[in-house]
């Protein structure tokens, strides 16, 4: 019987059964079906309850007057008066289209009239009349249209049940236990963006519709709301206010809904037009007495500047502050997680795979949070691996093989020779296997191409094999500068030796001309980074920081873009300090912490991450000189403060440059007239000087051939 019922309705007449077995009573009767909905059903519960019905009391006098027999019976029978009823609840809920549930079978039963239950009813001095009025009121609230399921989201009807989330224990609990308080019961989630807020909540219905959740939280519905859809259709004033004020009156009556409101911010400034009241003054008193139950999300600077200005607002939240996972957790939730990719892309993922997305999502995507950047790393390879080039080959013709024996079996089939189509079904199932085991073959995920998405994503040339590429750099180098091998031999080891969790900063000291700014262009063009040259010469006012970090707020500029905030939009960037020592102290000061964390806050308040750049600065000065029985003030230990040096990796001092530097310099020119020697400076002007020097003579050289 019940196959034509509900899953819900089912589970009643399923439990009034059980009443009647373990009472050792002949029938079913319309007793057991009060006992059922007074053990089971909450919405029945909670309206009994106001009248002093439980399922303990009932029980109780059905016991006294009606007793239990000493034989248990073996077959289920329904009383006539039962069935009655049941078709009267039928028959109510048909008239109206709507589904059979617990409300219009209590009803159904009241209004019958007769029978034990009423009986025992009327016997307990329980005022069917008022009652009957509170189950009519009931069923009409919930049966009404409500505004607030037509503009937000059913998360009880949408949520994905296949779905985990995990590590989130005690975010989940702390929800549950705000949740079930007298008082300030308004959970508020907050965190940075990707850390699993909506996630969080999407668990919590789960764990509601698994009824894993103390008792008066059980059969809630959680609906979320967002704003626009909230102000969308008020065009005049007081519209936006009338329709979020039935929005509460429907929440007040209908204690059951939970309202979610992701993005909870938006509502400081939401329909607040001028002359018009904003949806936050017109939530407080609501919020204040508990009547309604509203779970807010939100980031941590959007809390900061809208919610937590707000005292008033702020004070009527119960805080919950979502962390970002750590690496093992992260790793924890995508092996947890990997099957169901496994499943949506027919592919394997490996341990080593998770691992592997993990530390380059980690090491290269610095402008978002775990897990939801490495998810969408995790997300977008598999996708990646579909669509790319597989050995198709193989595998067309196993399908084209596969669709031979298929008409063959059916031409079998036609011909009754049901022998020789089995053998052609078997066939077709080895075939399937074999498909199935190309695919997987082919469809594998390589670190190469975790590196090749990443690089992708971030625009970020990643160097597969560092040690062999750093070895090519140092031969590029020695062909392309003279004389500045101990220079490259530092350089080169220092990117071997260098740690990824800062950035690594060289500063070159030399004569001018001897080939430091030359260094640092070479590097850059040959592992493919962008170049970005900062002339500290143009940086000697305080006041100049404000190019490179933006204006602070109030001032002229705050919204125009910074020199840094290039580094956000290329994180794998060279960048140049020339001529150090001519910057401003503030400047230069600007950089201890780039050196030393590897990340530096701009006017806006958005952190800028330089783990992946490599900071080269060049200056003129040298070190400690003894000059007779004096030092040489013209040092970098006197031009720049000590903490500020010790930040740097290295300091690599470049040779001056000598003659024969200077006719290796002229041989790889393919110049043969050794005069120029005599003819230019070369320890004050450097190779610098000498590209210039060498232009003007060929300049000079071509005019006179003109002449002549």
């Amino acid at each position: 019987m019940f196959n034509k019922y509900s899953l819900e309705v089912s589970k009643i007449f399923k439990w009034a059964e059980e009443e009647m077995f373990n009472l050792n009573h002949p029938y079913v009767g319309t007793e057991h079906l009060l006992l059922s909905l007074l053990n089971h059903d909450l919405k029945i519960k909670n309206i009994c309850s106001k009248y002093d019905l439980n399922y303990d009391n009932f029980k109780k006098e059905l016991l006294s007057v009606v007793g239990s027999a000493t034989k248990k019976s073996t077959f289920v029978l329904y009383t006539p008066l039962l069935k009655r009823v049941i078709n009267s609840a039928i028959e109510d809920c048909e008239e109206k289209k709507e589904k059979l549930n617990s409300i219009y079978l209590f009803r159904a039963l009241i209004e019958e009239g007769e029978g034990i239950a009423i009986r025992l009813l009327y016997s307990m001095n329980i005022n069917l009349d008022k009652l009957y009025d509170e189950i009519n009121n009931t069923s009409k609230r919930l049966n009404q249209k409500l505004e607030i399921v037509n503009i937000g989201k059913n998360l009880n009807e949408i949520v994905d049940m296949q779905e985990l989330v995990i590590g989130r224990e005690k975010e989940i609990n702390l929800i549950i236990e705000t949740l079930i308080r007298k008082n300030k019961n308004n959970p508020l989630l907050v965190g940075d963006a990707g850390v699993g807020k909506t996630a969080i909540v999407e668990e919590l219905v789960r764990r509601i519709k698994n009824k894993n959740v103390p008792f008066s939280l059980q059969n809630k519905k959680i609906i979320m709301l967002e704003m626009g859809s909230l102000v969308a259709g008020t065009k005049y004033r007081g519209e936006f206010e009338e329709k979020l004020t039935k929005i509460i009156k429907e929440l007040e009556n209908n204690p059951e809904i939970i309202l979610f409101i992701d993005e909870i911010h938006s509502m400081v400034n939401a329909g607040g037009a001028e002359g018009a009241i904003n949806a936050s003054d017109i939530l407080k008193p609501y919020l204040a007495r508990g009547k309604i139950k509203v779970i807010g999300a939100t980031t941590t600077l959007e809390y900061n500047k809208y919610i937590l200005k707000d005292k008033a607002l702020n004070r009527r939240f119960e805080l919950i502050k979502v962390l970002e996972p750590s690496l093992d957790e992260t790793e924890d939730i995508l092996k947890k997680i990997k099957g169901s990719f496994e499943k949506h892309y027919n592919i394997k993922i490996s341990n080593k795979n998770i691992k592997d997305i993990i530390k380059y999502t980690n090491k290269y995507i610095l402008d978002r949070k775990n897990p939801d950047k490495s998810i969408d790393i995790l997300d977008s390879v598999c996708a990646m691996k579909e669509v790319s080039e597989i050995s198709k080959t193989k595998l067309e013709e196993l399908e084209s093989e596969k669709l031979a024996i298929i008409t063959q079996k059916e031409a079998m089939v036609r011909k009754k020779d049901f022998k020789k189509a089995l053998e052609l079904h078997n066939k077709e199932k080895e075939l399937e296997i074999s498909i199935k085991k190309e695919y997987a073959k082919n469809i594998r995920i390589t670190e190469k191409d975790i590196m090749t998405l990443i690089s992708r994503k971030c625009n970020i040339p990643i160097i597969i094999n560092a040690k062999q590429k750093y070895r090519e750099l140092k031969k590029y180098l020695n062909t392309e500068l003279i004389g500045q091998n101990d220079a490259i031999d530092k350089v080169i080891i220092n990117l071997l030796n260098h740690d990824a969790e800062k950035p690594l900063s060289l500063l070159f000291t030399g004569s001018t001309g001897v080939g430091k700014t030359e260094m640092v262009k070479k590097i850059s063009k040959y592992l493919n980074m962008n170049l970005l040259r900062i002339d500290m010469s143009e940086y000697k006012e305080d006041i100049s920081i404000s190019r490179l970090i933006g204006s602070s707020a109030g001032y002229v500029g705050y919204d125009d873009g910074a020199i840094f905030d290039k580094i956000k939009m290329e994180p794998f960037t060279c960048i140049l300090l020339d001529e150090l020592e001519k910057g401003s102290p503030s400047v230069i000061n600007l950089f201890l912490q780039i050196l030393d964390e590897g990340y530096i806050t701009n006017s806006k308040g958005e952190k800028i991450d330089f783990k992946n750049t490599l900071i080269f600065a060049t200056s003129n000065v040298k070190g400690v000189k003894k000059i007779g029985f004096m030092n040489s003030k013209s040092n970098y230990n006197n031009n720049f403060s000590k903490e500020f040096i010790a930040r740097f990796s290295d300091i690599i001092e470049f040779n001056d440059i000598t003659e024969d530097m200077i006719k290796m310099f002229l041989n790889k020119k393919h110049i043969k007239d050794q005069n120029i020697l005599n003819e230019f400076d070369f320890h004050k002007n450097g190779f610098r000087g000498l590209d210039q020097f060498l232009e003007k003579e060929i300049k000079k050289h071509k005019n006179s051939k003109m002449q002549v």
